[in-house]
């Protein structure tokens, strides 16, 4: 494979997909908002550089020359704070679709944007997929969609992009299972009865080669085959190591950000796409 990929956000999920593109034998940029880190990013990609998505003084002529893009940028922060998620997601997700349409290339470009399957917000533990309505009582996933929107809208000025949910992300450093075992016997605040999507990172980069090889356009769920409680995965993986189960309320908490959905990865499957991952009670990931 030749060619040239970017990738605007260099973090867990987006430093993945630059080794892997750049194993393809791609010319990858790929960008931080931090300083501190642009010399570890110069042991990941080609061409390291600071770009701050929205920020008027950063230069977007590095998307000239490219054949493919992710977008894989997200809050600082894990918690729920509604300023650095509209500075992201609202501010600067559309300023980065304004500098790709404004590209000073005819070079054809293909977009990936990483979303979240959150967006489907309570589904009642039924069965979701692309079509289903996503959630936007909650300020989250209102802004999520927005920016799911600004990035779409860019197939209709003439660059291929596609939106891909991700489930919650499990892999090297970031043991789940192992996680979720730790609070055997513990009560945890969070309802036990909710569904969670999950996805493992291998399956991600491979999910966004896919995207960029078969330039796919529209919305897709990136998530395993997992569709079962938290109260049963947690009781799946303490069982096959003899631990006590997690103690899991029944309740939601006040202001919650509610996911309670079985996510359906059928439209990806039916065009060839395979998870390697089928879940995190894989032996071979769990361990």
């Amino acid at each position: 494979m030749a060619g040239r990929f970017g990738v605007i956000g260099c973090g867990y999920v987006g430093s993945a997909a630059a080794r892997h593109f750049g194993l393809m034998g791609l010319e990858v940029t790929g960008t931080t908002t931090s300083p501190s880190r642009l010399q570890e990013l110069c042991g990941i990609v080609e061409h390291p550089r600071i770009y701050r998505a929205g920020d008027s003084r950063s230069d977007a002529s590095f998307l000239d020359s490219l054949d493919g893009l992710l977008i894989a940028i997200a809050p600082t922060t894990m918690s729920m704070e509604e300023d650095q998620y509209r500075s992201v997601y609202g501010t600067g997700v559309s300023a980065l679709v304004e500098s790709i349409k404004a590209r000073q290339s005819d070079r054809p470009l293909h977009v990936s944007y990483l979303s979240s399957a959150g967006v489907y917000g309570n589904q009642f533990g039924e069965i979701c997929d692309e079509s289903s309505p996503i959630d936007r009582s909650n300020s989250a996933n209102a802004l999520l969609a927005d920016a799911e929107n600004a990035v779409l809208a860019l197939n209709n000025f003439g660059t291929s992009a596609c939106v891909l949910r991700l489930g919650g992300i499990y892999g090297p450093n970031k043991d789940i299972a192992s996680y979720i075992r730790s609070a055997s016997g513990q009560m945890v605040p969070k309802n036990g009865s909710h569904i969670n999507a999950w996805v493992h990172l291998h399956d991600i980069v491979h999910g966004i080669n896919f995207a960029f090889e078969n330039r796919l356009h529209g919305i897709f769920n990136l998530v395993d085959d997992l569709q079962v409680s938290r109260r049963d995965l947690s009781n799946l993986l303490c069982d096959d190591h003899g631990l006590a189960p997690v103690i899991w309320d029944n309740h939601d908490r006040p202001e919650a950000r509610i996911f309670n959905a079985r996510v359906s990865n059928e439209k990806l499957k039916k065009l060839g796409f395979q998870p390697s991952v089928c879940s995190m009670l894989d032996p071979v990931v769990a361990a």
